[in-house]
């Protein structure tokens, strides 16, 4: 049987550090807590689940962090958590098995790191198990990755992303602005620049930012695709509509359509009540084909929920009700509790009855 090292990196984690390792601690054979500066009870959570916490001097890059916790691993192989995630007990049921045939470099889990009624909106794969040799190294100063290597494996299982008070800050950004002023930034680091810059509304700088990283043509496809699909968003607040157009179909050159890009076509026309177009994109969003294998970001509800409910308001338009209703109906099944789905439905009952008189 192979054996499993935890690595976490922590600071002021102690609202969640307890239920993240309770969730793993079944599953690994050596728990590694490195601390980045905690002025909570952090390290004395850490130290009920293990002796092997560590103080590391913070300089302003997780990898830096992240490699010398690698660097006093000892088993076969190395797992990764954030502070904030949790293993369901499915993923851990499965790990412990996994453990009896451990043979691979690595070992890809979805990361879900948004949710709806309980059910994962947003997920992607990420490295999760990593054979314990030098190529297990971290890149990256902010929105670290370990560049997957050798024989890869990936699992449908996930880590779920909880986090709790989440508020937004300037640390990524300024952790990027400072690193820019030492060095370039690597191509995956300049994506992040521009997501950073896109979450504090730098739309401009973020226009700037992105261009730069496609031009590069260093950058992994999907980060590419989702750079596009950023612009688009960006010129949408800067009101051009037309340039926002033209970075979604700038995707379909490089892969598969995606539904959050068919999505933002068909609300395009829907702001110009070309209803046929419309119904056409949000269509073509209903049969993409979901691609998280190839890494992808995975926004889940632009493949059902939502171009149902858009799908529901076009045919409206129409004057198609019985398929307006249908389609409302299908938004219901994905979301019960959706207040506009529960006004739809009201609506169409106030309409039939009015036309019963």
């Amino acid at each position: 049987m192979s054996t499993i090292s935890l690595c976490m990196i922590v600071k002021n984690e102690e609202a969640v550090l307890e239920r993240c390792l309770k969730s793993i601690k079944n599953v690994v054979d050596e728990i590694i807590i490195v601390d980045t500066g905690s002025t909570d009870k952090t390290k004395s959570i850490a130290k009920k689940f293990t002796e092997k916490v560590f103080d590391f001097k913070w300089i302003n890059d997780f990898s830096a962090a992240r490699n010398y916790s690698f660097s006093l691993a000892t088993k076969d192989y190395i797992m990764w958590l954030d502070a904030d995630d949790v293993v369901p007990k499915r993923t851990a049921e499965y790990l412990i098995k996994l453990k009896q045939h451990l043979s691979k470099d690595v070992y890809m889990l979805k990361y879900n790191t948004g949710f709806s009624n309980n059910k994962p909106t947003f997920s992607f794969y990420r490295e999760r198990i990593i054979k314990n040799c030098a190529q297990a190294h971290w890149q990256g100063c902010v929105h670290e990755c370990i560049t997957p290597f050798g024989n890869i494996e990936r699992l449908n299982i996930a880590i779920e992303h909880r986090k709790v008070n989440f508020k937004q800050n300037n640390r990524n950004l300024n952790i990027l602005k400072q690193t820019l002023k030492q060095r370039q930034l690597s191509p995956r680091e300049l994506y992040y620049f521009g997501r950073e810059l896109f979450d504090h509304k730098q739309y401009k700088k973020c226009i700037s930012v992105l261009n730069k990283f496609i031009n590069s043509k260093l950058g992994w496809v999907e980060n590419i695709i989702d750079s596009y699909d950023i612009l688009h968003d960006c010129y949408m607040q800067l009101n051009n509509a037309n340039k926002a157009l033209n970075c979604l179909f700038r995707t379909f050159s490089l892969d598969l359509p995606r539904a959050n890009i068919c999505c933002k076509i068909g609300d395009f026309f829907i702001n110009l009540k070309k209803w046929d177009n419309a119904i056409y994109w949000h269509k073509l969003a209903l049969n993409c084909q979901k691609v998280d294998t190839k890494g992808a970001f995975v926004y889940s509800f632009y493949y059902n929920y939502y171009p149902y409910l858009q799908l529901c308001k076009s045919y409206y338009e129409i004057g198609n009700i019985e398929k307006s209703k249908y389609y409302n109906d299908k938004a219901g099944k994905i979301k019960p509790d959706c207040q506009i789905v529960k006004n739809n439905k009201i609506f169409f009952s106030k309409l039939s009855n009015k036309d019963n008189l």
